[in-house]
């Protein structure tokens, strides 16, 4: 029954990918998930072309900043979300997907991991009006020598933040918030 959903997902998601030009140019094989790098670049170019001021707020361990910026490097601020990009075929069978309709149209889609040895945990990603409203991605990395989790949010209206934890054997956890809004 889960091969039967992610098919109705996979299904979806290239059609949808497809018609916001989600294909690689010259490709004919469909993306196996939904083109978070894709839509990273696309956001980096939106951002970089408008220069939105920002407020960026940073703790770590309790300790806080906060600045304005008139611009940032958009391609290094949103580089982290791109790395959580999943839309690989060989991962098609190591992630469930979960798909919610809202009057016919998509309105979220998940992508949970069915190992724990991915980095990428959950893929989470909200629509609407045909486009992606919200994208939530929880990470996690467990060696012997640290262990670390990330949780990211980013919402092309508003900003995005990231919150991460590390510890390692001979340290204390380390805690990172990071908070960028557009103005």
């Amino acid at each position: 029954m889960d091969k039967v959903y992610l098919y109705l997902a996979f299904l979806t998601l290239t059609a949808i990918a497809c018609s916001e030009n989600g294909q690689k140019p010259g490709s004919a094989t469909p993306e196996a998930f939904f083109d978070l790098k894709g839509y990273i670049e696309q956001e980096v170019q939106r951002l970089s072309e408008s220069q939105p001021a920002v407020l960026k707020r940073i703790a770590i361990d309790g300790q806080k900043e906060e600045r304005a910026f008139d611009s940032l490097d958009y391609s290094k601020e949103l580089n982290i979300f791109s790395r959580s990009d999943i839309n690989k075929v060989a991962w098609l069978d190591k992630y469930r997907a979960d798909s919610t309709f809202q009057d016919g149209q998509l309105s979220r889609i998940s992508y949970t991991s069915k190992e724990k040895g991915l980095k990428t945990q959950l893929l989470e990603l909200q629509f609407s009006g045909g486009r992606v409203s919200r994208v939530h991605i929880q990470n996690k990395t467990e060696s012997i020598v640290a262990d670390v989790a990330q949780e990211m949010w980013y919402d092309p209206e508003h900003g995005y933040s990231l919150e991460s934890r590390q510890s390692t054997a001979l340290t204390k956890e380390k805690k990172v918030k990071v908070e960028v809004d557009f103005k």
